[in-house]
């Protein structure tokens, strides 16, 4: 019982170490040629994951501990892998695409009361044309390979899209999401 309390307490440190890695590699330059925030933090939080769990093992080897084994810091890497997935999902991407933070944040800075057809009229000529909100996922899909410019000019989605929106469609089945997002001709 005493070493799976020292085991925990091992996962525990070693998980905000990750966290910590993490976040400072994520505030570098590291990866900033990956333009795709989904793609630099994954890799990020990967490799911070595996720093941690090669410390682990570091730590066993330098201070002869018999109670760490190599199962554990592959628990360990999968699960700050999977944490940190979780919570850069959930703040930093939400933060970065959210048209309810753009929104709350806008209404934040303003000193008078405002109508719901001023912050629409800001939303469009703001976050969608000045901020290119939607060039900036556009091109994500450009970058990603889920659509492909044709020689002329125009586009249309890649074996790889009709996966994706596949998978779209079936979680919105699962998961009872708004279906306009996932059929927008539909309308319904």
């Amino acid at each position: 019982m005493k070493n799976a309390i020292k085991l925990f307490f091992t996962y525990f440190v070693l998980y905000f170490v990750s966290l910590a890695l993490f976040i400072l590699f994520i505030r570098t330059p590291l990866l900033k040629n990956m333009d795709v925030l989904m793609y630099r933090g994954t890799a990020l939080l990967t490799l911070a994951s595996l720093l941690s769990a090669l410390l682990m093992m570091l730590f066993k080897k330098v201070c002869k501990i018999s109670w760490i084994e190599v199962k554990d810091a592959i628990l360990l890497f999968v699960g700050c892998v999977a944490l940190n997935m979780v919570l850069f999902t959930l703040i930093p991407v939400t933060v970065e695409r959210s048209v309810s933070v753009f929104t709350l944040s806008y209404v934040d800075e303003l000193d008078d009361s405002f109508t719901k057809e001023e912050i629409e009229q800001v939303f469009w000529d703001k976050y969608v044309k000045e901020f290119g909100a939607f060039d900036k996922r556009f091109d994500e899909q450009l970058v990603t390979g889920s659509i492909k410019e044709n020689e002329d000019g125009t586009y249309e989605l890649t074996e790889r899209g009709e996966k994706i929106v596949k998978l779209f469609r079936w979680v919105a089945d699962v998961f009872g999401t708004d279906k306009r997002l996932v059929y927008p001709l539909e309308g319904n």
